[in-house]
C-alpha cells in the first residue's frame, strides 16, 4: 500500500477518535488524576523505577511507572491544562487504532484492516479510557505492544536486526506501562508467520526481557502476582467459578442487550476462518492440522489470564479499562478472521458483517459513555470548586467521589504544593458535620451540574442522624493492615451493608469480610458503619490506621 494511503488512514482514524470523544476536551481532573500528578510532582521517574518505598507510596498492587512519566510530560508541556492531557489521550487511542490497521495489513487487504481499526474505536472500553486520564497506561501500553508485534513480524520477513531491537525495546516499555501486556512473548509464538522454530528463536530475547521484568517486579512490589487480593486464593474452587462466570459476562458487557447478535457475528467469522484455514492446511499437505487450533486456544488464554486476578477485587462489572486489551484483541481477530482468506464472494457478506458489528458496538457504547461522562462531570465541577475555594467553606463530596476521596485529598495537596493555598473543609458523612460549624456547606447538585449551598439543611441532617442511630446495637470489627494489604471481617449481620467511614479515606462500601491491597493514610481515623435494611444505622468507635500495627479486634455486644 502506498504511503499517502497510510497517511490518509492515520488522519481518518485520528479524526474518528476525536469525533467520537470530543466532549473530553473540555473535561477536568477526575478519579486518580490528582494523585498521579501529585506523585509526579513529588518524585522522579528514577525513584519510581528503582525505589520500592517510593513506588509503593503510589501503588502497592501494580507497577506502572510509565503512567506517571506520561502525565508528567504533559504537565511539563502544558501545565495544569486538562485539555492537553485529553488530547494526548485521544492521539494515543488513534495511534493504537492505526497500528491495528497496519498490523492487519500484514495479512489482510485494506478494507478489512480499516474495518478492524474502526471497530476498535467504536468499543465501549476505548471510549471509557478516553474519559479517564488515569487509564493512560492501557492505551500507551497497547501502542507499544502493537509496535513490538509489528516489528517482530517484520524481522521474520526481512531479517532486520534494527527492527528486531525496536520490537524488543517496545515490549520492555509496554510491560512498564501495564502488566496486562506481559504475556506478549508467548503470543508471538502463535502468530501466523514463518515457522515455529524461527518464531521461537526470534522470541528468545523477549522471554529474557520477561525474566528481567519478573525480577524487577519482585523487588518493587510486595507480591509478584498482580491484582488486589492475595494470590493464594487464585487456586480455590470458588475463585475459579467466579472467574468463569465473569468471563461469560463479557459479551453482554461489551455489546449490551444485543450481545447474542454480537456473539453470533463473532462466531460466524471465527467459523469462516477455521473452515478456510483447515482447507488451506489440507491443500498444503503440511501435518499441522492438529496444531493450529491449539494456537487459537492459547491466544485466548493469554488475553484472558491477566484479567483473572481482578475478578474478586475490584471486580469486572462493566466494559472499562479492564476489557481494553481484550477489546483490542477481539477487534483485531474479527477483522483477521474476515479478511485472512477472503475472496470476492466471501467479502460480500464478511465486510457488511463487520460493519454490523461496528453499529452494534456503537449503539451500546455511546449511551454508556454518556452516563460515564455525567459521572466525570461531577468530578469536574467538584474539582474546580476545590481548586478555587479555600478553608473558609466546607464541602460535602458527592456519592461518586466519596469512595475515591483520594481525588479530593490529592487535589488539595497538589494545590498546597504548587500555590500554598488551602482547600475547603471536607465533610464525608453527617457524623462529621461539626467540622462545618460556622462555615457555608456546599454540595454537588446533579440537576444543575453545579455546587449549591446546603448550610440550611445541616441542622435537619443532624436530627435525622440522631433519629436513625442505634448507638448500642451489636457490632464487631476485625481489621488488620500489614504489608499494605487490608484484611477485615465485620459482623454480626449478614444482611444490610457495611461501610468504612473516614474523613481522610472516604466512605467505602465493604462486604462483611474480604481482603485488598491498598494504600491507606497512616494514622487516619475511621469508623465502621452498619446500615440495616430497616433504615437504622450504627457506628463503631473510632479506630486509627497503623501500617503493620496490631490487629483491631473490637466487639460491642
Amino acid at each position: 500500500m502506498s504511503k499517502p494511503l497510510y497517511w490518509l488512514a492515520a488522519a481518518f482514524l485520528l479524526a474518528l477518535a476525536v469525533l467520537l470523544n470530543m466532549g473530553v476536551l473540555s473535561a477536568g481532573w477526575r478519579w486518580d488524576d490528582p494523585s498521579i500528578l501529585l506523585h509526579a510532582h513529588q518524585f522522579s521517574i528514577i525513584q519510581d523505577v528503582l525505589d520500592p518505598a517510593v513506588w509503593q507510596q503510589f501503588s502497592p498492587a501494580n507497577l506502572t511507572p510509565l503512567l506517571i512519566l506520561s502525565l508528567e510530560i504533559d504537565l511539563i508541556l502544558a501545565g495544569l491544562s486538562p485539555w492537553f492531557f485529553y488530547l494526548h489521550q485521544l492521539m494515543l487511542l488513534a495511534a493504537a487504532a492505526f497500528l491495528l490497521f497496519v498490523l492487519l495489513r500484514l495479512w489482510c487487504d485494506t478494507r478489512f484492516a480499516i474495518a478492524g481499526a474502526i471497530l476498535f474505536l467504536s468499543g465501549l472500553p476505548v471510549m471509557t479510557v478516553a474519559e479517564q486520564l488515569m487509564t493512560r497506561h492501557y492505551a500507551e501500553g497497547l501502542v507499544l505492544a502493537l509496535i513490538s508485534i509489528y516489528g517482530f513480524v517484520r524481522y521474520l520477513r526481512t531479517g532486520s536486526v534494527l527492527v528486531w531491537a525496536l520490537a524488543i525495546l517496545s515490549y520492555a516499555l509496554a510491560v512498564m506501562a501495564k502488566e496486562v501486556y506481559v504475556p506478549l512473548p508467548a503470543l508471538l509464538l502463535c502468530l501466523p508467520e514463518s515457522t515455529w522454530r524461527k518464531r521461537l528463536l526470534a522470541s528468545a530475547r523477549f522471554f529474557a526481557v520477561l525474566a528481567v521484568y519478573a525480577l524487577w517486579r519482585s523487588w518493587m512490589l510486595p507480591s509478584l502476582a498482580g491484582g488486589y487480593v492475595d494470590s493464594a486464593s487464585y487456586f480455590s474452587g470458588a475463585f475459579i467459578q467466579q472467574v468463569i462466570a465473569t468471563y461469560l459476562s463479557f459479551p453482554r458487557l461489551l455489546s449490551g442487550a444485543a450481545w447474542p447478535l454480537f456473539l453470533a457475528g463473532y462466531l460466524g467469522l471465527l467459523g469462516f476462518y477455521l473452515w478456510k484455514k483447515r482447507a488451506a492446511v489440507v491443500t498444503s499437505g503440511r501435518a499441522v492440522a492438529a496444531v493450529w487450533p491449539l494456537f487459537s486456544v492459547l491466544v485466548a488464554a493469554l488475553v484472558l489470564a491477566p484479567l483473572a486476578p481482578l475478578v474478586q477485587s475490584p471486580g469486572i462489572v462493566q466494559a472499562d479499562r479492564y476489557l481494553f486489551a481484550l477489546w483490542a484483541a477481539l477487534s483485531f481477530s474479527m477483522a483477521f478472521f474476515a479478511g485472512r482468506f477472503a475472496d470476492r464472494q466471501s467479502s460480500r457478506w464478511s465486510l457488511p458483517l463487520l460493519g454490523g458489528l461496528v453499529m452494534l458496538s456503537l449503539l451500546h457504547a455511546l449511551p454508556e459513555r454518556q452516563a460515564m461522562a455525567a459521572v466525570g462531570q461531577a468530578f469536574d465541577v467538584q474539582g474546580e470548586f476545590i481548586w478555587q475555594q479555600d478553608d473558609t467553606v466546607a464541602y460535602q463530596p458527592s456519592p461518586e467521589v466519596l469512595p475515591v476521596l483520594w481525588f479530593v485529598s490529592g487535589l488539595a495537596d497538589l494545590k498546597s504544593g504548587i500555590s500554598n493555598g488551602t482547600s475547603p473543609v471536607v465533610v464525608v458523612d453527617d457524623l462529621y458535620l461539626a467540622k462545618a460549624q460556622g462555615k457555608p456547606l456546599f454540595a454537588y447538585d446533579p440537576q444543575c451540574h453545579c455546587m449549591r449551598d446546603q448550610s440550611a439543611d445541616a441542622d435537619l441532617r443532624r436530627e435525622q442522624l440522631t433519629a436513625s442511630l442505634r448507638a448500642q446495637a451489636s457490632l464487631s470489627v476485625r481489621f488488620e493492615y500489614r504489608q499494605r494489604t487490608v484484611n477485615w471481617q465485620f459482623g454480626p449481620y449478614t444482611d444490610g451493608s457495611y461501610q468504612l467511614v473516614s474523613d481522610r479515606i472516604g466512605v467505602i462500601p465493604a462486604p462483611p469480610q474480604g481482603q485488598m491491597r491498598a494504600l491507606l493514610a497512616e494514622d487516619a481515623g475511621f469508623y465502621v458503619r452498619y446500615q440495616s435494611p430497616e433504615g437504622w444505622q450504627s457506628y463503631s468507635e473510632e479506630f486509627r490506621i497503623q501500617h503493620d500495627g496490631p490487629v483491631i479486634d473490637w466487639v460491642r455486644e
